[in-house]
């Protein structure tokens, strides 16, 4: 059997022509191809389109009925001829999107099942990682305030201490220790303003760098499962999904019962950019 030729968008050559024609892109082949093999079935749907705007309108004799019924029938036997010739040449199609399918997905499973060890080890020692990042933190965030009640404790003593002061002023001496007094209440009130702000700052996500630039990371989001199915609601009974995901994520719903909610983590792994 010959091989069939290559389509080119350029004109066949002259002679001592020695470049080789530019092929045409697959699909743009393919349209082609269908054009040609099914020319006679495209040139039926024109006649038959066309035939479309020839039916009396209205019909108004038994005539005109009767030919308007042997012309749908031709119209629904053409679609039908069409429907298998296009389910034969897209079989071709469908066995090819599934064998790639399968080479790339079972080379995928495979690594993914390999993988899977090693990405729970690294899940471990992250978790590790951020339980002595919280820890420390913590112990941050009651030093922070307990510095931030003594600085507030000192303010109002040296307040009192400059409101007396200020009483009981008689030279211009007394007067400067009362203003002193003051500045130092000012002095305290700032850092127990800092502190406080620091108590309440929230702990930054932990990450992990890679040496070329890729960063692991955990993302927690709002799930749930089934613990009693005969105690859940009349308006989850369906379980769908969507309506209970929505109601979790959205309007914050955390007690349904029947239903354990809670916040699941995922590891992601993002590369260098």
């Amino acid at each position: 059997m010959s091989e069939a030729p290559v389509l080119s968008r350029e004109p066949t050559p002259g002679l001592g022509h020695n470049n080789p024609p530019e092929p045409l892109d697959p699909i743009d082949a393919l349209d082609l191809r269908l054009a040609k093999t099914h020319r006679e079935m495209v040139v039926r749907f024109i006649d038959l389109e066309l035939g479309c705007a020839r039916v009396p309108n209205p019909l108004l004799s038994e005539a005109d009925a009767a030919a308007a019924t042997d012309f749908i029938a031709q119209c629904q036997s053409h679609i039908k001829q069409a429907e298998t010739a296009h389910k034969k040449e897209k079989e071709y199609f469908l066995k090819a999107g599934r064998i790639v399918d399968g080479f790339f997905k079972r080379r995928c499973t495979r690594l993914t099942g390999a993988l899977a060890p090693a990405a729970a080890r690294f899940k471990t020692y992250r978790d590790q990682i951020a339980a002595r990042e919280a820890q420390r933190h913590e112990e941050a965030r009651r030093a922070s305030e307990a510095e931030a009640q003594r600085a507030a404790e000192e303010e109002a003593e040296y307040r009192a201490a400059a409101n007396r002061l200020v009483e009981e002023a008689r030279s211009p001496v007394e007067r400067q220790r009362a203003a002193e007094h003051w500045l130092l209440a000012e002095a305290a009130a700032t850092r127990a303003a800092a502190a406080q702000q620091a108590a309440t700052t929230k702990p930054e996500p932990t990450h992990i760098r890679g040496d070329y630039g890729s960063t692991a990371y955990v993302r927690k989001a709002w799930t749930f499962e089934v613990v009693d199915l005969d105690q859940v609601p009349r308006e989850y009974m369906s379980l769908d999904t969507d309506v209970v995901r929505e109601a979790i994520t959205k309007d914050a719903v955390r007690d349904i019962p029947g239903l354990r909610i809670y916040q699941a983590e995922t590891l992601h792994v993002r590369g260098a950019a």
